[in-house]
């Protein structure tokens, strides 16, 4: 059975990948609105997509959802060593 990502710094196992300059082809995207009692108006926020049939981006990073530490080194490590990730490096 396969092991979760351990973030390095706080150990905890769920990430976030930014992609940034992407080109994205047949895509779904999820826009939030919240409503601001204060300002009496909707916020935007955000922009997510929630399915696509490509993806091309220019640049990606990972970041840690719990203590927001750049992890893209430590994911990129962790995607190779998994059984099955196509890059010929798999461990067992």
């Amino acid at each position: 059975m396969t092991q979760p990502f351990k973030c390095p710094k706080c150990g905890a196992n769920d990430y976030v990948v930014v992609l940034t300059g992407c080109n994205i082809k047949g895509a779904t995207v999820e826009e939030r609105y919240m409503w601001d009692d204060e300002a009496r108006e909707y916020i935007f926020g955000g922009s997510m997509v929630t399915e696509s049939d490509t993806v091309e981006s220019d640049a990606a990073h990972a970041v840690c959802s719990d203590c927001e530490a750049d992890v893209t080194e430590a994911v990129t490590a962790y995607e190779k060593s998994q059984p099955g990730s196509g890059n010929g490096e798999a461990q067992a």
